[in-house]
């Protein structure tokens, strides 16, 4: 059914270029569900203690600079509600809480999410920047910074939660659409609204909004929505970041040196010190392990938190992979491997049936100590095994629980 409300978003936005609203695209017993994993990431947020990373707090639409400091001291429990928790911080007052990049504070929720968005990347494509999650919370009625468009490339998509609806307006005409992103910002919302098209939204609900598109939404109750950021962006940003993966990766692919620029020498003939070729080739892999890292990742952006809490069982043990996370492999021209798990990279050891042994984790199979050891013995021992499976488990790509004999 999510696939089909999905497609038909697709559809329904002319291949995601226009605002469109989706009803029950998040199941009604999946939102309380949702609803917790975002107190648990405002939790883990406010227990970190960079208050000032990310986290934005209104009230009566003013931002406030003393709100989170009050937060952090006194952190949600999770036998709690965020209603509750918000009530006792703010009262009866109007407010809006905005906390950007959840994927840095809950695997469990960059899971569930990914699970989510899974068909609509499968139908779209994944964005060459990733995706990151942020959300809202409050009865700040509307947005705070007024009617607005996204950044360049920045395509969103509003997952209400509710308990309250939620009043979206948007602005999809030529003349706003023109505007350049970031020059302009309209606060004469009621003077605009009836030249708007609006949704009513419904716990459930969401909402896709391009980037061109100015738009502005109306929360009079409490409320909860997580917005993804499906980011494809400009070209030239792309290729500056790429740049700099590129230098990051150190690669080494000529022995050579250069010679010295003679002072006479024409600007016209400075081209020939820079080797086309190598920069392409480096160019290309700093491409190539950037993709990779991605599709580890289910399509987000900023890798999984390590859990160093993680250890293998003694003894037997039973392996299960994620297919929402399947594991890359980039081979070396040395023989040994580039693993990427959950955005991260694990530096392996080659092994002829290595690829087959991750193809059984991708596609989500369990097996067990036994089976692993048949298949990758006598290439790799124990402590092969043990050190690459225990990676694997930190970035909590696999489950691992002990077989019961």
């Amino acid at each position: 059914m999510k696939n089909q409300i999905w497609e038909k978003l697709y559809l329904e936005s002319s291949s995601l270029t226009r605002p469109v609203m989706a009803e029950g695209l998040i199941p009604e017993n999946q939102l309380e569900e949702f609803k917790s994993l975002l107190l648990s990431i405002i939790r883990e947020f406010l227990r970190k203690g960079d208050l000032h990373l990310g986290l934005k707090t209104y009230i009566d639409n003013i931002q406030s600079q003393e709100i989170p400091e009050i937060m952090a001291s006194k952190l949600p429990q999770q036998d709690e509600t965020l209603e509750n928790w918000a009530y006792s911080i703010f009262g009866e007052q109007k407010f809006g809480v905005i906390l950007n990049y959840l994927e840095e504070y809950s695997n469990e929720f960059s899971e569930k999410a990914a699970i989510l968005i899974k068909p609509l990347l499968e139908k779209a494509g994944l964005p060459l920047e990733g995706i990151s999650f942020l959300f809202f919370m409050g009865n700040y009625g509307f947005t705070p910074f007024g009617i607005h468009k996204e950044n360049v490339g920045e395509e969103g998509v509003l997952f209400h939660l509710g308990p309250g609806e939620k009043q979206f307006y948007t602005w999809d005409k030529p003349e706003y659409n023109v505007i350049e992103h970031n020059s302009q910002i309209f606060r004469n919302i009621d003077e605009m609204l009836p030249e708007s098209v609006s949704y009513s939204l419904k716990p459930g609900n969401a909402m896709f909004i391009p980037h061109q598109v100015f738009h502005v939404a109306n929360t009079p109750e409490f409320s909860i929505s997580f917005v993804m950021d499906y980011v494809n962006p400009p070209m030239d940003r792309f290729e500056n970041e790429l740049l700099k993966a590129a230098n990051e990766e150190n690669l080494n692919l000529q022995n050579r040196f250069q010679k010295p620029l003679h002072g006479d020498s024409p600007s016209s003939e400075w081209g020939q010190f820079l080797n086309q070729e190598s920069i392409q080739k480096k160019l290309e892999i700093a491409f190539r392990r950037h993709i990779l890292s991605l599709k580890s990742n289910g399509g987000i952006k900023r890798k999984s938190k390590p859990n160093f809490r993680l250890h293998l069982p003694n003894g037997n043990f039973i392996i299960k992979g994620k297919s929402i996370f399947p594991i890359q492999i980039d081979s070396q021209a040395d023989g040994s491997n580039l693993i990427f798990a959950r955005g991260h990279r694990i530096a392996s050891k080659g092994h002829p049936k290595l690829s087959q042994l991750i193809q059984k984790i991708n596609d989500g199979e369990s097996f067990n100590l036994n089976t692993i050891q048949n298949l990758l013995f006598p290439e790799w021992d124990l402590v092969d095994i043990f050190s690459f499976f225990s990676e694997l488990q930190k970035t909590e790509t696999i489950d691992i629980q002990p077989q019961i004999e």
